[in-house]
């Protein structure tokens, strides 16, 4: 009886340390899990749902040279930690919020891109409509559940995989941005 109520009194400490075990585990499982960011393209949506896990394996399918992996995540995952967010390379965005996101996005215009119903600014092309909500048709949308409003796609102007854009790195986001433009599916 002794030996239990003395594990009893020390219970708050076996919690606490049960607690940073688990978090310094999950620390290193999601580190092996993902590659530098030179090896992988981002993607985060501002969505109220998806399915990012399938949407990433379908990306991956045919990776550009030089990208290890795909990771495709929406905006709540950034909570906690805004630093992988503001380090995407891509994003879609509702129109709603595009304002309050406009200082880490860029014109894309020199992609090859399609221009038709795209977001302009100052008469550039800054972002490709991926959900018409009046048609309620969208790229992807088996994988994405799109708010009732117009998304667009937009590349982060800090994005290391634009060359096309930017004159540096690789062109990785800007191919796996066409063939998510590829995707249809789903009303």
């Amino acid at each position: 009886m002794r030996v239990l109520k003395t594990i009893f009194s020390k219970f708050y400490l076996y919690v606490l340390w049960a607690f940073f075990a688990f978090l310094i585990c999950g620390q290193i499982f999601s580190r092996l899990g993902d590659a530098p960011a030179a090896h992988k393209v981002t993607l985060y949506a501002d969505v109220p749902s998806m399915r990012d896990a399938a949407l990433a394996a379908e990306l991956e399918r045919e990776l550009p040279e030089g990208i290890r992996v795909v990771k495709v995540h929406p905006f709540s995952y950034a909570m906690i930690d805004d630093g992988d967010l503001l380090a995407s390379d891509l994003y879609i965005i509702p129109e709603s919020h595009v304002e309050q996101y406009s200082d880490s996005l860029r014109p894309i215009g020199g992609a090859a891109l399609p221009e038709e119903g795209g977001c302009f600014r100052e008469g550039e092309l800054w972002g490709v409509r991926v959900w018409d909500a009046a048609k309620r048709q969208g790229i992807a949308a088996d994988f994405i559940d799109y708010p009732d409003e117009d998304c667009w796609l937009f590349f982060n102007k800090a994005s290391r995989h634009i060359r096309t854009l930017s004159g540096t790195g690789d062109d990785a986001a800007v191919e796996i941005a066409r063939r998510l433009l590829a995707m249809t599916g789903g009303t």
